[in-house]
């Protein structure tokens, strides 16, 4: 009784970790989305504007365009592809399409809305003007924060928990020879 305890508790591991490799596996892996961000999506002519894309191989530079700034290269920078570009004053107000052109594979596409220069502010009570920022501090766009990127083992990751739980539960399952009592 205790040997047939042990064994369901096996094949219950087994399958346990078969369906985590599978969950896993079937996990959809960062390294082979190809798309364009933008940070922010929305702003004014002389604001920076932040890119950060990923094509098939993210080794080599690509080329963002678009009609609000004109072409763009993007380097690699920690798995991903990045850049700025700072819209000229003469960009026309509305939603601008932007473009990824990737070196291999699929290209990617988003939008860009460009608003009306701003106003400053109004000055304070006691008459002097206040600095008025026109953007966020440069901190990188998300991908400075280092660290390895770890997206590419998700499926071979899944694949060997998948085989070693299928392996466990084959391994409990199987039954042994006759025994021959003495």
């Amino acid at each position: 009784m205790v040997s047939v305890t042990r064994r369901g508790a096996v094949v219950l591991m087994g399958l346990l970790l078969a369906a985590a490799g599978v969950l896993v596996a079937t996990a959809p892996a960062r390294a082979a989305d190809v798309y364009v961000q933008l940070t922010p999506s929305r702003a004014g002519p002389g604001e920076l504007v932040g890119i950060r894309a990923s094509c098939r191989s993210t080794r080599d530079p690509a080329s963002v365009e678009s009609d609000a700034f004109g072409i763009v290269t993007v380097h690699p920078q920690h798995g991903y592809l990045a850049g700025t570009v700072t819209l000229p004053a003469h960009t026309r107000p509305g939603t601008h399409r932007v473009k990824l052109l990737c070196t291999e594979g699929p290209n990617a596409s988003t939008m860009l809305t460009v608003t009306a220069g701003g106003q400053p502010p109004p000055p304070p009570d006691d008459g002097r003007p206040q600095p008025h920022p026109s953007r966020g501090p440069a901190t990188g766009f998300g991908g400075a924060a280092g660290g390895p990127d770890l997206g590419a083992l998700i499926l071979p990751g899944g694949l060997g928990i998948t085989v070693a739980g299928l392996v466990l539960a084959m391994l409990a399952t199987r039954r042994r020879g006759p025994r021959t009592h003495r």
